[in-house]
């Protein structure tokens, strides 16, 4: 099968992700919040893990406790937000940005849970309107005033906002699209999400050997239609599983092999924090019998809810294998039994050269 780039794919000029950078601390239940120990009792017994991780911007260096963590102000996240476009901006150039700031351009901004203020604890309605909303000021910094949104979508937060970026470039509606998202590891929702019965993400058949962290993370994606001889993405086709293991075994293995062709650098799944899911993935991946290299996200990274598309990414952008002309697929879970294909190619207009 040859390596075949869609005419919808869009290119990406820059890209940056950081992680809170503290250590991690162990998830207590507190005699005062009910609501919040039943969930884990229940996450406990839904994903066969005994205890969860945390590890969130705005905590204090040290000798952090539970109750520290549950607290962890929001400011920082914010500046997180802020660095990551300034950073993902810098890879574009002085020059593009110059332009980029006289053309029409876009803002999409996503996270996982909506409106978080009244957990956070604000104390202005600006940082409520950045938290809820938007960051206004990276608007501001950047120019962008010809369209801006939020989108909310849990776990498929950034697959929705490469969706709208697509939408807006191939319209020809847009010239960039600044893609930028947030992951609060806040626990009630967190645990709320692990404790919900979902097909195929529960039940594992062994408990893993260690938990599955929660890290917060922010990242900025700036993407653009004309050609560039960078990376280039498109999300190419969704599949639901069946509910039977089994089957979903089957069905995700034949999709892969339908995606992959000989330039396939790597199959990039677990996205999920599942144990039953990551389990299930790795047997899909043996069952294609794909000669790729394979990489469980969360395995590697940890879990940063919708975050972690963009966090494989990231990933293919210092890969060794990442080479010009290759071709990677990211299988995104959606957390509710069905998978996103979304493909990317490295100089993909150079691949085309050498097949000619």
């Amino acid at each position: 099968m040859k390596c075949v780039v869609p005419d919808s794919a869009i290119g990406v000029i820059g890209i940056s992700t950081v992680e809170s950078g503290h250590s991690f601390v162990p998830f207590e239940p507190s005699w005062f919040n009910a609501t919040e120990a039943r969930f884990f009792k229940q996450a406990q017994r839904r994903q066969a893990q005994r205890e969860w991780l945390f590890s969130r911007f705005g905590m204090p260096g040290t000798g952090v406790d539970c109750e520290q963590m549950r607290q962890a102000a929001y400011r920082e996240a914010l500046n997180a937000v802020a660095k990551v476009c300034r950073n993902a901006f810098d890879q574009v150039g002085r020059k593009l940005e110059t332009q980029i700031r006289k053309q029409r351009s876009a803002f999409v901004y996503f996270d996982s849970w909506g409106e978080t203020a009244t957990f956070e604890g604000t104390n202005s309605w600006r940082d409520v309107i950045s938290l809820d909303m938007l960051p206004k000021p990276i608007l501001r910094d950047y120019g962008i005033r010809n369209f801006s949104c939020k989108v909310r979508g849990e776990r498929n937060g950034f697959i929705h906002a490469i969706r709208l970026a697509s939408d807006l470039l191939n319209s020809d509606e847009m010239d960039t699209v600044v893609v930028a998202g947030l992951f609060r590891s806040l626990p009630i929702m967190v645990l709320s999400s692990a404790a919900e019965r979902v097909a195929l993400h529960g039940g594992a058949r062994s408990k893993l050997a260690t938990p599955c962290p929660s890290v917060e993370r922010a990242g900025c994606v700036v993407l653009r239609k004309l050609p560039v001889g960078g990376m280039s993405l498109a999300i190419t086709s969704y599949a639901q599983l069946p509910e039977s293991p089994q089957r979903a075994r089957g069905d995700l293995a034949r999709v892969w092999s339908a995606r992959c062709n000989e330039r396939t650098a790597y199959v990039m799944a677990g996205l999920h924090p599942s144990a039953a899911m990551r389990e299930l993935e790795r047997d899909a991946y043996a069952a294609s019998a794909l000669d790729k290299r394979y990489l469980s996200v969360c395995d590697v990274y940890g879990d940063s809810g919708c975050m972690n598309p963009m966090l494989a990414l990231t990933h293919l952008t210092h890969a060794p294998d990442w080479r010009g002309g290759s071709h990677a697929l990211i299988s995104a879970d959606d957390g509710r039994g069905g998978v996103w294909a979304l493909e990317c190619w490295n100089d993909p207009h150079g691949a085309q050269e050498l097949e000619r």
